[in-house]
This record gives C-alpha cells, sequence and structure tokens, in this order.
C-alpha cells in the first residue's frame, strides 16, 4: 500500500547565530577563581543549550573586563558591532541590560544599530523585548534606572573620599614612590630608601639642579623607580616599574603635595595625617623652580650647517646682542670653496634697514683669531693671571649689593608669608561670595609673586656661594690652554666644533674702541671669551672630546671671561689676523704641522678611577654625586671612569703601564667604557684590535 504523504512534513530549524556579550565595571572582578565575566558567560550558555530546537548556536564570546558603562568605546563592544555589520550575529544574548550600556544618550542609537541589522537583545534574566510600546518604556526604564545607579554610586564615591581628604586621609589608588601601605596604620608610612631618594630630589630641585642633571645622577648610581605587581584587563599578572627615572616622571613626583604632608583633592589640598617626607618650604622652593625653567637650552641647528662653522651657536654680536648666523657667498675662493661669514642676526632679519656696526666678518679670520688667542695665551702667563685678578676683584665687589638683594628677597617672602596667612583665614571663617572670590584671587597673585622670589633667592645664595668660594687655578687653566694647541688639530672636525661648544660658553664681537690707524680692508675688532673652565681644565686633561654634552647640563659658576683686540685683514694678505692686545701676535693661515709630537709622559684615567674608588670604599657615606662637586667635574665623569674597573684585572694592569700620550690617547676612556659591560672574552678580543696600530 502507497503511503501518504503527511500534510504538515517535519522540518530542520533554520541556524540563528548567537553572540555573547560579558562586562564588569572593576579590576577587583577580574581574575578570581571564577569571576563575574565567567559567570555571566556560563549563565548565557546555558540559556543557548534550551533553545537548541530553535536552532541557536554560539558563534563568539565578547567580553569588557574593567571597562565602565557610561561609554560604548570598548573593545569588546566594538568588535560584537563589526560583527553585527557583517551579518554575522542576529541575536545578542547579556546577562542583563546594564551590562551592555548604563546611558540613556547612546542606548538610542545602539538600538537602532540593532534594528537596521535585523539583530535581536536577548537576556535569560530579563524580558528585553520591545516590539510592543509597552516593552519599549520597559527597556528605556531599565537604561534610566542603570544610568543613575551608575551617576548616584559615582556621586557617593567623591563625596566619601572629599570627606576623607578633609580628615587627612589618604584617598587610595597606586601606592605612592617613598611611601608603604601599612595595614595596621591603614595609611602611608615612609619607605626608608624610597623615601631617602625623594628628599634627594626635592633638596636638588630646590638648589636649582635642572631635572635632567637629577635624572642622570640618580641613574648613574643604579636606581630605578619602583617594580609595582599589577593584573591586567584579561587577568594575566603584569610586572611594571623598574625603569630609569626620567624628567616628566620626576616632575610629577616634585608637584605632588603628598610629600609635603599633604592630601589633594577636587584641586583643594588639606593637612594629611601621614608623615611628610619634606618640609613645605623645601616642597615650596623646589616646585617653584621647575615651573619656571631657569636657564632654557639654546636652540642648536648643527646639521644645517652645511659650509662647516666652527663658532656656530657661541659667537653673537656684541653691539645688538643677536647670534652672528654662518652664511656662505656666491663666490668661491682658489680652491673652489664658498667665501664663509658670520653675518648679524639683525642685518639678517632687517636687512638693509639694519645699522649694526659688524654686519659680516669673515668665518675664517674670525675662528681663526680665536683659536689663536687660546692657543698662545698659555705663553702669556701674566694674561691669564691678570684675568684671574679682575674675575676675583668683581665676585668681591658683588658681595656687598649680593647680600643686601637677598635680605629684601627674605624679608619679602615674610611679608607674603604673612599675607597668604591672613587671606587664607579670611577665605575659611567665610564672608560674602564676591570677596571671598577677590581673596582667592589675590591669593594666587601672592603665591606666585612668592615663587618668582624663591628662585630669586636661590640664585642669589648660588651667586653668593661662589663669589665666596676660593680662587681660580691659574697653572691648571695655563696647562690646559697649552694643551688645545695640540689637540685641536688632531681632530675631526664634527669634534673641534664639540670640544670648543663643551669649554667656550659665548665669543661676543663688537667694533674696537681703540683709535688706530690700520691699512685699507683692515677692521679692528675686540673679541670677548667667556670659558667654562671647569670644563676646560677637564677636556684638556683627560683628552675627553665629549662626554653626553647634550644631555648634560653645564654647572653654573666659575666663568672666565677674555678679552683681545683683533685686526682682520682682507682675503689673499699674508697675515690677514693680528692680535694687537693684549699681546701682539700675527696669525697666519699656516696649515696645522704633521710632523709627529714626542710622547709625553702622561698616565691613564684609570689611575684617577682607582683612586676614586679608593675614596669611596673608604669614606662612609660619601656618594658619588659629593665626590664629583669635590673634584670639580660632572657625576656622569666619575660613573664613566668607574666602569673602567670591570675591565678585566689584567687589562688594567695594561693600562696603569702606560706612560706615552699616544698610547694613552689610542686607549681612550670613551672606546675602554664600551668594552666594561662585556664579557671578559670579548673584551681581550675587542683590547687587542685597539692595541694594533692603526694602517696608514
Amino acid at each position: 500500500m502507497q503511503a501518504i504523504p503527511s500534510a504538515n512534513p517535519i522540518t530542520t530549524p533554520a541556524t540563528v547565530p548567537v553572540a555573547i556579550y560579558t562586562r564588569v565595571s572593576t579590576a577587583n572582578q577580574v581574575g578570581g577563581r571564577f569571576d563575574s565575566c565567567e559567570s555571566q558567560a556560563a549563565i548565557c550558555r546555558d540559556h543557548i543549550t534550551k533553545q537548541t530546537a530553535l536552532g541557536w548556536c554560539e558563534v563568539a564570546c565578547f567580553s569588557d573586563p574593567a571597562y565602565s558603562g557610561s561609554s560604548m568605546n570598548r573593545p569588546g563592544i566594538r568588535a560584537l558591532m563589526r560583527l553585527i555589520e557583517a551579518g554575522e550575529v542576529k541575536v545578542v544574548l547579556i546577562f542583563k541590560l546594564e551590562r551592555v550600556l548604563r546611558s540613556t544618550d547612546e542606548w538610542g542609537p545602539f538600538r537602532s544599530f540593532l534594528q537596521k541589522h535585523g539583530c535581536k537583545l536577548v537576556s535569560p534574566t530579563e524580558d528585553l523585548s520591545d516590539e510592543t510600546p509597552s516593552g519599549r518604556l520597559k527597556n528605556n526604564l531599565l537604561m534610566s534606572v542603570a544610568e543613575y545607579e551608575r551617576l548616584n554610586t559615582a556621586e557617593k564615591i567623591r563625596l566619601k573620599l572629599n570627606e576623607q581628604a578633609k580628615r587627612g586621609f589618604w584617598t587610595g589608588g597606586v601606592v605612592p614612590y617613598g611611601y608603604r601601605y601599612d595595614e595596621k596604620l591603614q595609611g602611608l608610612s615612609p619607605e626608608p630608601v624610597e623615601a631617602a631618594v625623594i628628599v634627594r630630589i626635592y633638596e636638588m630641585a630646590a638648589r636649582l639642579v635642572g631635572l635632567a642633571e637629577i635624572a642622570n645622577t640618580l641613574n648613574d648610581e643604579g636606581l630605578r623607580t619602583r617594580v609595582r605587581h599589577y593584573h591586567s584587563r584579561d587577568g594575566q599578572p603584569l610586572n611594571i616599574g623598574d625603569r630609569r627615572f626620567r624628567t616628566d616622571i620626576l616632575r610629577r613626583l616634585i608637584t605632588r603635595p603628598l610629600y609635603a604632608g599633604q592630601v589633594r583633592m577636587n584641586g583643594q589640598v588639606f593637612a594629611g595625617q601621614h608623615q611628610a617626607l619634606v618640609s613645605l618650604e623645601t616642597w615650596e622652593r623646589a616646585n617653584a623652580a621647575i615651573n619656571k625653567r631657569i636657564n632654557p637650552p639654546k636652540r642648536r641647528f648643527t646639521d644645517r650647517d652645511k659650509h662647516f662653522h666652527l663658532l656656530k651657536g657661541i659667537a653673537y654680536c656684541g653691539s645688538c646682542g643677536r647670534a652672528l648666523i654662518p652664511s656662505a657667498s656666491g663666490k668661491h675662493d682658489p680652491n673652489g670653496k664658498p667665501y664663509r661669514y658670520y653675518t648679524c642676526g639683525y642685518l639678517h632679519k632687517e636687512r638693509t634697514d639694519a645699522a649694526c656696526p659688524v654686519r659680516h666678518i669673515a668665518a675664517g679670520s674670525l675662528e681663526l683669531a680665536v683659536m689663536g688667542f687660546l692657543g698662545q695665551c698659555s705663553q702669556h702667563p701674566e694674561i691669564v693671571q691678570a684675568t684671574l685678578e679682575r674675575v676675583l676683584e668683581h665676585r668681591q665687589t658683588d658681595r656687598t649689593p649680593l647680600r643686601a638683594r637677598l635680605t629684601e628677597v627674605e624679608t619679602s617672602l615674610e611679608t607674603i608669608a604673612g599675607q597668604l596667612r591672613n587671606c587664607a583665614q579670611a577665605i575659611v571663617t567665610g564672608g560674602l561670595a564676591s570677596l571671598s572670590e577677590s581673596l582667592r584671587i589675590e591669593a594666587d597673585a601672592l603665591h606666585q609673586q612668592k615663587q618668582r622670589l624663591l628662585i630669586e633667592r636661590e640664585q642669589l645664595r648660588a651667586d653668593l656661594a661662589e663669589c665666596e668660594q676660593g680662587g681660580l687655578d691659574a697653572v691648571r687653566i695655563r696647562q690646559s690652554l697649552a694643551r688645545f694647541s695640540e689637540i685641536m688639530p688632531t681632530l675631526s672636525l664634527g669634534q673641534q666644533r664639540d670640544l670648543v661648544a663643551l669649554f667656550l660658553e659665548r665669543v661676543d664681537v663688537r667694533p674696537s674702541k681703540t683709535p688706530g690707524k690700520v691699512a685699507a680692508g683692515t677692521r679692528l675688532l675686540e673679541l670677548r671669551l667667556k670659558l667654562r673652565v671647569a670644563r676646560l681644565i677637564e677636556g684638556m686633561e683627560e683628552r675627553l672630546v665629549i662626554e653626553q654634552r647634550e644631555a648634560e647640563p653645564v654647572a653654573r659658576g666659575r666663568a672666565l671671561a677674555l678679552t683681545l683686540e683683533v685686526a682682520l685683514a682682507q682675503a689673499g694678505n699674508p697675515v690677514p689676523v693680528s692680535i694687537l692686545a693684549p699681546f701682539r701676535c700675527d696669525l697666519g693661515t699656516r696649515k696645522p704641522s704633521t710632523a709627529v709630537k714626542p710622547d709625553l709622559p702622561a698616565q691613564h684615567a684609570i689611575h684617577r678611577a682607582r683612586a676614586w674608588q679608593r675614596r669611596l670604599d673608604a669614606e662612609t657615606g660619601l656618594l658619588r654625586i659629593t665626590l664629583a662637586a669635590e673634584e670639580r667635574v660632572s657625576p656622569a665623569t666619575v660613573t664613566q671612569h668607574l666602569k673602567l674597573l670591570e675591565l678585566d684585572q689584567d687589562l688594567q694592569a695594561h693600562l696603569l703601564n702606560l706612560t706615552k700620550e699616544s698610547e694613552v690617547r689610542r686607549f681612550s676612556l670613551n672606546q675602554l667604557t664600551r668594552l666594561a659591560g662585556l664579557p671578559l672574552d670579548e673584551q681581550k678580543r675587542r683590547f687587542a684590535d685597539l692595541s694594533q696600530p692603526k694602517a696608514v
């Protein structure tokens, strides 16, 4: 008998792709044994199992751990929306509506997005159907309630934190560097090692030490930021920190009132109950110093110098005060090279309208005059001695006005402090709102004036200390100038400019005021050279070209000014430059001698390294920065020397026995410090390469 077909045949339901979405607001809900996101996903998967008859199947699961529901700018929800746009998801399964969003402003656009792509929002714990007006109203009410809970919770937290801050309690967050969290006190207590670092940072900043120099000092001593252990948003452990100190890190540390025993909340500062690491006065001095740059670095464009000008960035017009800008003529000399000039910046800007007496100066003549004078100056010790006597005389003369001005500044600071206390008391006692606002404006103005006076006081103290310090060493200065003429011809052009910029701070050029008859085409000029004496002596004694000149700020003080009169003749003259004062000397266009110089007795830098290490070992509490100040060198120089002690003992013994200047120069400090961190075998191999004579 033939089978009769059924009127209602059994059909297989179409597959419905379902995506699960979960979210939690705080990191405390992530990474547990069975955290909230996993719990939400498990409930959703159970619901998918119950809907198997309808063809539901899971195609993806998206999660946003530790993300707020105030915005849709979350990676998980964005990835889900991209999948919906591609048509690969027709049902979004969530635990509750508040897990998707807690903002009525973004709820409407998101609902329209789902409707546009034919996607439904389903929850196993709530009825989210919005096909009827009542269902749509219910969803809107749920979203409004979720937004209210979010805003209300945030408001309660802010009020609680503000009340805690008023009572001096730490308001929580990441435990700051220099402190540790005490479970018994339920607050902060100093961490001994880090607290000492914080005190040093504030004291150095209060003395107008630059942030870059502070960072270099701490890094050279091996100090690093605190190692912190966290968990990522997906629950994975993270270890961050243990980094070198940077200027931005130091700026955040110095501007934080927590270290002065205060708590800051919503722009207001309250007295804290934790122990202060620095006094309020030190905190104010340090902040005043970093808020205003004392000596901003000069802008240098050395890479734009196509034709190489040795005094670029150093030479200035003494009449206009502008920098002398390197320039080149369209004409060429007999060697086919353009004629080089230094042009006053005022003339360069104003063109023909500039009434500058200096205008253009032949670059070769000016460089020959400066370099020749420095080389010849060592042969006239009375010049250096007379200059040093004038410097010391000026220092003695400047003492009285400096002390008087320092007294005035300290008196002004005391007056401003009293006015600030009166303003604060008037604001606390209350009164008219307009009056309180006027007092706040007045207090801000007094605070800014106080910061300016704090900076001026530190500068006056430094200048006064400079006036009261001992005399300069004329013998070492003459010896350094004598070595200058020997070292300069052996360096490359870039090294020559670096060396000159290392110790020659400024060259002012102005017309000579001394009347005299000169030949046609000859100019009489007065040059004023300002030398950084400490760098001059250090560089010449150690045969160093440069030690991180861009990163290291130059120490203030100990300047030596030399003034000379020169006559610059026109091109083609066999003696284009003549020094007229303070001694008579004609400088020709002679090329550097290529004759082999005799080896002079010399000592390698490892002798200083061993002597410094013996002092550090013998004197308890002696720091590298203190040693550097006593030796009149930078902390980086001390650190670089001590790296030599990491070399193999056989290599150190070889360096100790060097007595010839050529050998000392071959194993220079900069070359050997690169070997210090290498394995011993690699050190010996590279040292052997340095020992081989260079091919001619």
